[in-house]
């Protein structure tokens, strides 16, 4: 079984051997779409704080 927690939330994936599965796969995509849309409403101050740039978000969360 894999974790992956964004924020306050975990996401529990109970794998087979074929990989995460279709619902790990949608529970992730919309953890990774809300954790962007938040950190793109923090201003440049609190992304400075927090050592990531506005240019680096999708990277950060999509790992693209």
């Amino acid at each position: 079984m894999t974790t992956t927690t964004y924020g306050r939330e975990a996401i529990h994936n109970k794998g087979s051997e074929f990989g995460p599965g279709i619902m790990g796969r949608v529970k992730s995509y919309f953890a990774r779409t809300r954790a962007e849309r938040q950190l793109h409403q923090l201003d440049d101050r609190m992304l400075a704080d927090i050592g990531v740039r506005r240019s680096e978000i999708e990277k950060m969360v999509w790992g693209n």
